[in-house]
């Protein structure tokens, strides 16, 4: 069974459960809560096309079987997206607060973090934005992986060189991904279940 367990508005709703937890980070409307749906195949988290939707921790719990195979319980954490919020600058502040509160492992005894999926648009792979956000996550010292997303958006060539550029920028795991046309989520779960079987 996948559900949604809490919206998280502070560390202090923060589960400590021990159960692994994997930490989707990402700019607004990279499509986090997309890939989620994509992933678990049915829709437990919300989407929208307008930026800066999510605002709170989203801990979804995974668990059962999906795509015909047993999975150990652990926690997707959607975090809100950096770079935009509904609400300006004072909104986006509390959100990155939020985001730093959530990977600062000493004030949260009881949690397991076991790794980020950094999603990045494909159509845009050398934002800034995108990699100070990478500096910062790589700072956390824990498994790191570099989801490119919505590559149905791209031609062949354009893949090809996205997922080139991606390897040059960041040279962390490249995870090419469409939700749309279900590629590349087999290689995101084998990630994810090597990172939740430590």
């Amino acid at each position: 069974m996948t559900r949604l367990i809490i919206s998280a508005a502070s560390a202090a709703d923060f589960p400590r459960t021990g159960i692994p937890e994997i930490a989707l980070v990402g700019r607004s409307n990279v499509g986090k809560s997309t890939l989620i749906n994509s992933l678990v195949k049915q829709k437990i988290a919300r989407t929208s096309a307008a930026p800066g939707k999510t605002r709170l921790a989203n801990y979804y719990l995974i668990e059962g079987v999906i795509a015909n195979r047993d999975v150990r319980p652990f926690y997707l954490v959607d975090l809100p997206g950096y770079g935009y919020a509904r609400g300006g600058a004072a909104s986006a502040e509390e959100f990155e607060a939020l985001t730093e509160d959530y990977f600062d492992r000493a004030a949260n005894p009881g949690r397991l973090l076991a790794g980020i999926l950094h999603l990045i648009d494909s159509r845009h792979p050398g934002l800034r934005q995108d990699a100070a956000a990478h500096e910062w996550l790589l700072r956390q010292d824990l498994p790191i992986a570099v989801v490119a997303t919505k590559m149905d958006k791209l031609a062949q060539r354009e893949q090809t060189q996205t997922v080139n550029a991606l390897t040059g920028n960041y040279g962390a795991c490249i995870l090419p991904v469409s939700a749309m046309k279900e590629t590349g989520l087999p290689e995101v779960w084998q990630t994810l279940r090597e990172w939740t079987a430590r």
